[in-house]
């Protein structure tokens, strides 16, 4: 009996001695700014906010969540040791409350309109920032393009993009064409006879381009002094412009100026004006002038200075020179006597070199002017005939209608 005791005994003395391991933890929560609602692993029971301490957590990982009004929803993974606080502290991110809206185009450069604030310094692309959530309408112009215009929903935290294409407003067919004029040389005075009337506005010369003139037959006339009157039609097409270039003839001695009905008796007192427009000194020796009322032609008899006209001068055929000197005494030109006698209704006067070839011709009619009133008639810039601007004319001058 004895024996049985001490062998139990020794046996309870030989058990190993139990430690005690820690299986919790600590979780200290805190927050800017403080007083956010605290989620830990779903819990759903009394409420607790920041700052606080969970205790007595089992170790592992476990979810927190912080809510708070205004703010967005944090969240983290904590990890817990056994024995240990985590700590975890939130700097919470406030909700926006405003979008923004991307705006690109094709083509760039587009000016924007956004809700009908108009600012022409904002081109595509450009974004809007800070803007109210909800509908906004915005609008894309550029010269030359449609108009472009679209209604935006804007969320609040987000950025809407937007990409226009805008379209070019087609170019209407052309209606009128144009007319590019050159001389040699240049600087000629330009008329032009269009479809729609004659052109009227500021005196125009060479090189010079009319533009809207409408399709159809137009009539160029060219008038420089010292060169002939250069005309020729041309056609012109919508869309296009049509070239003329004119080479321009030098004058050699024109008809330019006549005097054909003077106040009170005209007998002996009729002159005409000729003027060397050529590039060399004309002799006209020999020549004379035919008149188709009389059927007749009178020959050059010289009376004043030479027969010979400088070029660039004048020289006058006098009825009769004597007469004519003692009426014009300043006149210092050439004068010449052919005793003629011209119709005062009307006539054709030719003038021929000594070869009898027909060097100018004029056909005049006293409906022209310059009939009993003391006035002549005077060649202007474009071949045709004018009442002169003066009493008495302007022999051995340049023309009162020219200057």
């Amino acid at each position: 009996m004895l024996i049985l005791l001490f062998a139990a005994v020794a046996s309870l003395s030989a058990l190993p001695t139990t430690t005690w391991i820690p299986i919790q933890g600590s979780i200290s929560v805190s927050s800017s700014p403080s007083g956010a609602t605290i989620h830990l692993d779903g819990f759903v029971g009394p409420s607790v906010t920041t700052p606080y301490t969970f205790a007595k957590i089992l170790i592992g990982t476990h979810a927190l969540v912080l809510t708070l009004d205004g703010y967005e929803i944090w969240s983290a993974d904590v990890p817990v040791l056994a024995g240990e606080t985590s700590h975890v502290h939130a700097i919470m991110t406030t909700t926006p409350t405003t979008g923004s809206i991307s705006v690109s185009s094709t083509p760039s450069g587009v000016p924007l309109v956004l809700d009908g604030l108009v600012d022409q310094s904002v081109t595509t692309p450009y974004t809007f920032a800070n803007l109210a959530t909800g509908t906004h309408t915005l609008e894309l112009a550029l010269e030359g393009y449609e108009s472009w215009s679209t209604t935006v929903h804007v969320s609040a935290g987000e950025i809407t993009p937007v990409h226009a294409i805008i379209t070019p407003i087609p170019t209407p067919p052309p209606t009128k064409g144009a007319i590019s004029v050159n001389s040699s040389p240049f600087g000629a005075t330009i008329g032009l006879d269009t479809p729609d009337g004659s052109f009227d506005g500021p005196s125009v010369t060479t090189p010079y381009t009319f533009t809207e003139i409408s399709p159809g037959s137009s009539t160029i006339t060219l008038a420089l002094d010292g060169f002939e009157c250069w005309t020729t039609k041309v056609r012109v097409s919508a869309g296009e412009t049509s070239h003329v270039h004119a080479t321009l003839t030098p004058y050699h001695v024109k008809i330019n100026e006549i005097m054909y009905n003077l106040p009170g008796l005209d007998r002996n007192r009729e002159w005409i004006e000729l003027f060397n427009g050529g590039p060399e000194d004309i002799n006209i020796t020999g020549w004379k002038f035919f008149e188709y009322s009389t059927d007749s032609s009178h020959l050059f008899t010289l009376g004043q200075d030479s027969m010979v006209i400088p070029t660039g001068e004048y020289a006058i055929v006098a009825a009769d020179a004597t007469t004519f000197l003692n009426e014009h005494p300043a006149c210092n030109c050439t004068v010449i006597e052919s005793g003629f006698w011209l119709s005062n209704t009307g006539d054709t006067i030719t003038l021929k070199d000594a070869s009898s070839v027909i060097i100018d011709e004029v056909s005049y009619h006293n409906s022209w002017g310059a009939s009993g009133n003391g006035k002549t008639l005077e060649l202007n810039l474009t071949g045709g005939w004018e009442e002169s601007l003066v009493d008495g004319g302007t022999p051995c001058n340049p023309n009162s209608v020219t200057i």
